[in-house]
């Protein structure tokens, strides 16, 4: 172990809020930076294998995992796999010599966050721990902002979604029930959880222009005239000129716009065709059209849902993107899945 050299970089009073695990199977290393470490951290647990270090970070949750590699029993790359399947953003540094370049482009694989040099050089080991450990908790910190961002946002959407249903009784619960399909169909196309957030909230006010039309015509309880129509039509533009000065993370102004675009370009209020069509309007607009079509109307009783699944599939790759499809007729068929919970 090199002398202790460590530099103004480290904040140790934040060294000593943190629980750290240390896995060595070298009983000499171990004590040396045993003590090492002790002076200068929160608590220090440690482990001489893999086996150990796993039921040491289950029982003390620490801040940070420090592991040599080989060792017996269990070596500190299993370990940190199994560790990081568990709970994945806990940093883990390894401590690996040169000739060990196997392990290390392993190590890569595996996620682990730093790498430490034999000869081990204190502070470089140091800082090793502190930039994981830092870096962990500005994470958490962005993560506990973002939350608070989209709890927020969750809240103006839902009052406006509410809004929107005051005014046009006739669809009150519409927008909740296209977003619940049109979420289950994004989670079964296997798309990323930021944007199935985004795809969720966008439908609950895909119709936020309906604020724009007349009450009357939302309201009117026979089947609209080609006028009346084209007023409804106008909420597309109407809902992307309210919500396109909005710093929402995802696309939402252009879901709204684009739902009731169509893959063959036969849709509206722009005619869009195909890729040109983002995909979240895509789902959107399945989803509506099921919604609709198993919903009762004051001019109509519910079609039901063979009938909206019989429509999307008969015009999948025309009207309605394919895969879009695909994935609702998956959820439909799930006995699990309620459209009207």
């Amino acid at each position: 172990m090199k002398p202790d050299n460590t530099t103004a970089q480290v904040d140790f009073d934040f060294l000593k809020t943190l629980s750290i695990l240390y896995v060595e199977d070298d009983d000499e290393i171990r004590d040396l930076l045993t003590r090492f470490l002790r002076r200068r951290v929160g608590a220090l647990h440690t482990a001489i294998n893999g086996q150990e270090g796993i039921q040491a970070f289950r029982e003390h949750q620490p801040d940070v995992v420090v592991t040599d590699i080989k060792m017996p029993v269990m070596d500190g790359l299993e370990m940190a796999s199994i560790i990081k399947a568990s709970v994945h953003e806990v940093p883990i540094i390894v401590i690996t010599a040169y000739s060990e370049r196997d392990y290390f482009i392993r190590a890569i694989e595996i996620g682990v966050d730093q790498y430490v040099t034999k000869p081990v050089n204190t502070d470089t080991l140091l800082q090793a721990i502190f930039k994981s450990a830092k870096n962990r908790f500005h994470k958490r910190e962005m993560d506990k902002a973002e939350k608070l961002i989209i709890d927020s946002l969750e809240q103006t959407i839902g009052v406006l979604s509410r809004a929107i249903e005051l005014r046009d009784p006739y669809t009150d619960g519409h927008q909740k029930r296209v977003s619940l399909l049109a979420t289950a169909i994004a989670e079964d196309m296997g798309m990323p959880s930021d944007t199935i957030t985004g795809i969720r909230l966008g439908s609950l006010v895909h119709d936020v222009g309906k604020i724009r039309v007349p009450a009357e015509i939302l309201s009117c309880p026979r089947k609209l005239s080609t006028i009346e129509m084209d007023i409804i039509k106008t909420h597309l533009q109407a809902g992307y000129d309210i919500l396109a000065g909005a710093s929402f993370p995802w696309p939402v102004a252009r879901m709204v716009v684009e739902h009731h675009e169509r893959m063959d370009g036969s849709g509206y209020p722009k005619g869009l065709k195909g890729e040109e069509i983002c995909m979240e309007a895509r789902i959107i607009a399945v989803a509506d059209v099921v919604e609709a079509m198993t919903s009762f109307r004051p001019y109509r009783p519910s079609l039901g849902i063979e009938a909206a699944m019989d429509e999307i599939q008969k015009n999948r790759s025309k009207l309605y993107d394919q895969d879009v499809v695909d994935s609702c007729i998956r959820v439909l068929e799930r006995s699990s899945f309620k459209f009207w919970g």
